[in-house]
């Protein structure tokens, strides 16, 4: 298997790509496809690949320089594993330019198809990378030709058991050309308009809806998941508004207030003053599971596995400031986690300071497997314990 360099789309697609397949990157104007394919193509240099790459779209000094600001840096690779073949200056230069890995005439489609053929027998290249297919597919004088001439070159090079990576602009092409040109792909991967969805796959896919929001970064395209699962890439998304408000910056309803310990405390302590233990504890339940309604329904649609949605959950909450949760037992009836200095910490209180996390956590189970569940901290640090724990039970 291969890797595309995202880890929850290697996951979805159970570890990578299958070797010897093609992989369509279809986006839209921004050009994020390109991005991202490029990424995969520097997980796959990294992992001791050897790639041809086909730049159609603009000279290859311009390409290095364009990815190198999205953290994708080929020079390392260059003249060693990874080899540009030059299909622009022919194009759009003023005069004819002539070198080892210039297409003398990128128009010409059997020769180039030929030459591209050849070079990648001659060089035992793992990878053949087409960048982009929608500046020729623009300039042809009949471009029904071509996209023949493309399905016969990804499945030639299909039968010589190597990848074959391409990207295309899809508002470009015409419904039935665009249907056409995708035929030989084993994997069609849309990423387009701040979204990445995997269209198609050879084997069934371990999720509901394979659908991820990302954002571009100097560092290529991230899904936003990954990046609120850690401090560095949380704190990263803040944006402050003028008039003193603090929000993430890609999730619009996301407004985020920063809190003291002291403040929150006072707040439970507050609750469990006016409505005494019983009481206080059930509304404190209750605001937990209010605040997750939703999460574990998301959390379904990209993951099948409980316990990797539940580390997931863990990882948001580290980042977010809320404490460490550890799963201790995971059954089909019961749940335990511990919890580490969570929000808010402190000590020398006769009740438990968070039966919010309770909530929460029973609200996202509940959701997540489609059966009810009830939770209960039964240790809190705030009450002299080593750590805090939260009993969840499977309710008939």
């Amino acid at each position: 298997m291969l890797s595309l360099g995202v880890r929850q789309l290697d996951e979805v697609l159970g570890g990578g790509v299958e070797e010897g397949s093609s992989i369509a990157f279809v986006g839209s104007i921004e050009y994020d496809n390109i991005i991202l394919m490029h990424q995969a193509v520097m997980e796959a240099l990294k992992a001791g690949k050897k790639v041809l790459i086909v730049d159609f779209r603009q000279p290859p000094p311009t390409l290095l320089k364009e990815l190198k600001n999205h953290g994708i840096d080929y020079r390392p690779f260059l003249n060693d594993s990874l080899t540009i073949l030059d299909g622009y200056s022919n194009l759009y230069g003023q005069t004819v330019q002539s070198g080892e890995n210039i297409l003398p005439n990128p128009l010409d489609l059997g020769i180039t198809t030929a030459i591209i053929k050849e070079k990648l027998q001659k060089g035992n290249y793992d990878i053949l990378v087409i960048d982009d297919l929608t500046s020729q597919y623009t300039l042809q004088s009949n471009p029904k030709s071509y996209i023949k001439a493309i399905v016969r070159l990804t499945n030639s090079v299909k039968s010589l058991g190597k990848f074959t990576f391409v990207a295309l602009y899809a508002d470009v092409f015409d419904k039935s050309s665009l249907a056409t040109i995708l035929i030989p792909f084993d994997y069609v991967i849309e990423v387009s308009r701040e979204v990445v969805e995997i269209k198609r796959s050879p084997k069934p896919l371990r999720v509901i809806e394979p659908r991820f929001s990302y954002i571009r970064t100097n560092r290529g395209i991230r899904l936003k998941k990954e990046l609120y699962q850690s401090l560095e890439g949380l704190k990263a998304q803040l944006q402050a508004g003028k008039n003193g408000t603090i929000w993430i910056k890609d999730l619009k309803t996301h407004r985020i207030q920063i809190r003291e310990e002291e403040t929150e405390r006072s707040l439970i302590e507050t609750v469990y003053d006016f409505l005494e233990f019983e009481k206080g504890k059930e509304l404190l339940y209750v605001w937990g599971k209010k605040q997750f309604i939703g999460y574990g329904e998301y959390s379904k649609r990209h993951s099948t596995d409980i316990k990797e949605a539940l580390e997931d959950l863990f990882k948001f909450t580290m980042a977010s400031g809320g404490g460490k949760l550890e799963l201790v037992e995971l059954s089909d009836s019961v749940v335990i986690i511990r919890g580490i200095d969570l929000f808010p910490s402190g000590r020398g209180y006769p009740y438990p300071l968070h039966p919010n996390y309770a909530g929460a956590l029973a609200q996202f189970l509940t959701e997540f497997t489609g059966e009810h569940w009830e939770g209960e901290e039964t240790k809190c640090e705030a009450m002299g314990a080593e750590h805090c724990e939260f009993v969840l039970r499977k309710v008939k």
